[in-house]
């Protein structure tokens, strides 16, 4: 199905509604339809780099708005956290907010057991769930403090890597002016 024709056939096969387009809508549905093949399929031609530079230009038009911007920022965490030094220091948070998060339920669960009015029952789960959400956020944040030393290293090396061939254009270009 890579010409128009049999794109069209199929799509009318698959909805008969379709019939009701216009040749401008036909044009950007065949268009979406190639841009999601090539995505898909990860065209072996072009390489992954070409592929990204052409995702990150429709991003930069604004196509996928917000979307694109979370996605890239998703992106780039994991791909700082799979390169970070400090990988053990994120297990480490990982499991010593498990496990206060643990002795904090298991202690609301106590304390339940040790008042007998309802109202001061209430007041220990609630504690209890505060303390819970307490310990997600800091988690969070912890995580956040962590990533930024790599975060920053990557954003620094990216920056160099991409002003190193325009600076020299940049300096070859002011001496022939100069000259």
């Amino acid at each position: 199905m890579d010409d128009f024709e049999s794109f069209k056939a199929a799509r009318l096969k698959m909805d008969p509604s379709a019939r009701k387009m216009s040749d401008a809508k036909w044009a950007q549905a065949y268009d979406a339809h190639l841009r999601a093949k090539d995505r898909v399929g990860g065209s072996q031609e072009a390489g992954s780099a070409g592929t990204r530079k052409k995702r990150r230009s429709r991003g930069a038009r604004g196509g996928q708005g917000s979307r694109s911007g979370r996605s890239h920022a998703h992106s780039l965490r994991q791909l700082v956290r799979e390169q970070s030094a400090y990988g053990d220091l994120r297990l480490i948070v990982d499991i010593l907010a498990w496990v206060a998060i643990g002795g904090v339920v298991l202690s609301g669960l106590v304390t339940l057991f040790y008042y007998t009015s309802v109202p001061a029952a209430l007041i220990a789960s609630l504690n209890a769930v505060v303390g819970v959400i307490a310990i997600v956020v800091a988690r969070l944040l912890i995580q956040v403090i962590i990533d930024l030393p790599d975060i920053a290293l990557y954003r620094a090396v990216q920056s160099e890597a991409n002003a190193s061939p325009d600076s020299e254009e940049a300096d070859t270009g002011g001496d022939h002016e100069a000259s």
